[in-house]
């Protein structure tokens, strides 16, 4: 990890940076991480409120633990992130840091490989059309499209 629990909190949310207090919706963690591994790359920071203050997480191994198994069951093909716990003041967080990724496009099994793949715009998340998954995937085989 590049950056230090105190910088990162420092910083905006944006395209590459995003906060959640906890994992009460996975489902939203999920997809900023598939956006992640869609652009590049980006740090989720779990344990911080909507006002950027620090909360931490209430057991940061058994949260570790779980971000990890549903990053495993429920992203499409294999998505392998930095997973780390870190320190501020008496409160742990939990930074999930995601490399852009060449295995892609990648999925949220739950929505399937069209309507689970998202991409980083901004601070948000939106679902990736048909034409960027298509390119994509023609991209990942070294396929070339040329219009005549």
């Amino acid at each position: 990890m590049t950056h230090a629990p105190h910088a990162l909190l420092q910083q905006p949310e944006g395209k590459q940076l995003e906060f959640k207090r906890d994992l009460s919706s996975p489902q939203n963690a999920l997809k900023t991480l598939v956006a992640f591994a869609h652009s590049a790359g980006g740090r989720l920071v779990i344990g911080v409120d909507d006002a950027c203050q620090v909360v931490g997480v209430d057991d940061p191994l058994a949260e570790e633990e779980r971000i990890c198994n549903l990053i495993a069951d429920g992203i499409s093909p294999r998505l392998v992130p930095s997973v780390e716990l870190a320190s501020v003041g008496d409160r742990t967080l939990l930074i999930v840091e995601v490399f852009p990724s060449s295995a892609r496009p990648h999925y949220l099994n739950s929505l399937g490989p069209e309507a689970g793949v998202y991409v980083r715009l901004g601070a948000s998340n939106r679902q990736a059309g048909s034409d960027w998954i298509a390119e994509t995937r023609r991209a990942a085989a070294g396929q070339v499209f040329l219009s005549l």
